[in-house]
Formats: structure tokens, C-alpha cells, sequence
């Protein structure tokens, strides 16, 4: 198990020139070592027919969809990213890589607290991930459950009081309290966000500042991943800055920013952590400590995913 690879991103990534809009920055997580992952992002897998999602009956059940691959190819499913239609939206609870020709029940959260009743057999993807926040609380309280009940079920009812607060803040309404709302209500805002915070060359992940304090960031497999879901990502944080614009101030200044993110990934290696088999491939490694949560996702020799926020981002 590479837990090495943690302890050591000081050495394996270095930090690319911050590009920031409004009140969100990004800085690029660099490795020009890394080639492609070779995965296929879910979106791609949707489109091409290759993975189906669906509620696991007719019943339903809140905490748990079905997803079958029946290709070759591996599939990432990122935690946090959004699947609508069924009977409810959804978001995923934890990272999962998903084996060619395989069937698998996965861990979701209602995002769609008011709607119970059949919009389509099966999910779609989305071009969202959860709005930040929310994305780091989902990982935390999946966390405390792996370890106390042996669950990657999530607080629900914390969830839906997140997406509550956040569009009573937002004036955003939906009939079935879908935080879809949110995200259809700025979209052109959030456009605009992924517009002008776009991938480099070599870049494997990326660390997220709002209002020039350090909130969270990813580091995936390759930089063919990174890119995919790097817009995802972009609105999930932008959603959260749009939602703190009103109480920006200076923040602290650009050298500090980075710092910041450089202390961030030197903690990486002190987090404690816990490791559970993986649903899918893999070892699920669940973080908390040095003032960060989050979790990885790892196989064999290879970090896929790396998701660590800052315990104060809430």
C-alpha cells in the first residue's frame, strides 16, 4: 500500500502559477511524471452506454443505487459527483474505482429531499460535483461511520439541512428541494468560474482558496482525469465562493495563499488513518488530522484519487 505516496507529495508534486476569478483561486497540482490513468471518467461511461445506474428495485432504497459496467474499461466514479433522475438525485458517498464487467451497489446521499416517484428508469450523469461544503461534511460523517458501524452511509438529515441552508442563503427555490436548483440557478456564473480556470499541461490536481483562505484540494490518477472533472470541481468550490462573496475581504496576500497550500500537502502524510477494503478495486483510506479530513482512494502501488479539505471549510 503506498502510503508512502501520501507522505511524500512534497517531493512528487509542485505547485503551478495560481489562477484566480472573483473571489476562487486555483492553484495546479503538478507531476509531469504521470502518464494517463486510462480510466474512464463516469460521465464518458454513461454516454457511451458501457455503465448503467439504477435504484437497486422498484422499492428503492435512499443509500444505495446499482450500477453495472459491462465493458473492458475501468471506471471512476468521484465522490461527491451528482446522478439524477430514478426516483431521487443523488450524490456519491466516497471515490470508487469500478472493474470492467462487473455489477456493484454503491453509497449515495439524497440531494432531492422532496421527490420520491420515477423521473427515467436510470441515472444520468451530471457536470456537477456537490458544492463543496457539503462534499467535505459527506466525507467526514462517512468516515465516522466506517469506523463505528462499518457503513458508508452518510448523515442524511445533516445533508438535506446543508442544501436546505444553502439555498435559503442563495434564494434559490425548488419544489422538491433538489440542490440541483442551486447550480441551474448560477449557471452561467459557475460558466464563467470554468472558463477561466482551466487545466495546464501536467497538472494532477488542484488546491482551492475562497477568499484567499486554503479550503481543499484533489489529486487524481492522471492529468487525463484531472482534466475531465476539473469543471466539476471548479463549480462545486465556485458555488461555495459565490455563496461567501458578500463577506470577502483581502484575505491573505498571494504568497501566503500558497503557503498555505504547501503546508496542506506536507500534512497529507501526518493525517491519521484508517484503511477498509475499497468498494470496487482497491484500499479506501479514510484521513483525519493536522487540521484536514478527506480520504483516498488506492490500488495496489497507484493513488487514484486524494480528497483532503480543511477542517475549518464548513
Amino acid at each position: 500500500m503506498p502510503v508512502a505516496e501520501l507522505s511524500n507529495l512534497t517531493s512528487t508534486i509542485s505547485l503551478g502559477k495560481t489562477q484566480a476569478f472573483r473571489n476562487l483561486a486555483v492553484v495546479p497540482l503538478l507531476d509531469p511524471s504521470k502518464g494517463a490513468a486510462g480510466y474512464l471518467a463516469l460521465d464518458e461511461a454513461l454516454r457511451r452506454g458501457q455503465t448503467e445506474i439504477t435504484e437497486v428495485s422498484d422499492a428503492g432504497s435512499v443509500p444505495q443505487l446499482k450500477l453495472r459496467n459491462r465493458g473492458p474499461y475501468e471506471v471512476f466514479l468521484l465522490d461527491g459527483e451528482e446522478l439524477v433522475g430514478a426516483k431521487q438525485n443523488r450524490i456519491l458517498n466516497l471515490s470508487i474505482l469500478v472493474p470492467g464487467h462487473s455489477e456493484l451497489e454503491i453509497p449515495v446521499s439524497c440531494v432531492e429531499q422532496g421527490r420520491w416517484s420515477w423521473r427515467g428508469r436510470g441515472f444520468g450523469g451530471s457536470d456537477r460535483v456537490i458544492f463543496a461544503k457539503l462534499r467535505r461534511k459527506n466525507a467526514e460523517s462517512v468516515s465516522v461511520h466506517l469506523a463505528e458501524q462499518n457503513s458508508r452511509t452518510s448523515d442524511q438529515r445533516g445533508v438535506w439541512k446543508y442544501v436546505s441552508d444553502k439555498a435559503q442563503r442563495m434564494s434559490v427555490h425548488s419544489d422538491t428541494g433538489a440542490a440541483s436548483a442551486l447550480f441551474e440557478r448560477y449557471q452561467q456564473d459557475l460558466d464563467e468560474f470554468v472558463a477561466e480556470l482551466k487545466p495546464v499541461p501536467g497538472q494532477v490536481g488542484a488546491a482551492f482558496l475562497v477568499n484567499g483562505r486554503f479550503a481543499g484540494l484533489d489529486v487524481l490518477a492522471g492529468p487525463d482525469l484531472l482534466a475531465r472533472l476539473l469543471p466539476k470541481l471548479v463549480r462545486s468550490y465556485a458555488l461555495d465562493a459565490m455563496d461567501e462573496e458578500a463577506t470577502a475581504s483581502t484575505g491573505s496576500s498571494p504568497t501566503a495563499a500558497v503557503q498555505s497550500v504547501q503546508r496542506a500537502i506536507g500534512a497529507v502524510g501526518r493525517m491519521n488513518m484508517e484503511t477498509h477494503p475499497a468498494i470496487g478495486r482497491g484500499q479506501d483510506l479514510r484521513l483525519k488530522g493536522s487540521g484536514l479530513v478527506g480520504g483516498a482512494l488506492i490500488d495496489g502501488d497507484s493513488m487514484i484519487h486524494l480528497g483532503v479539505w480543511s477542517a475549518a471549510y464548513q
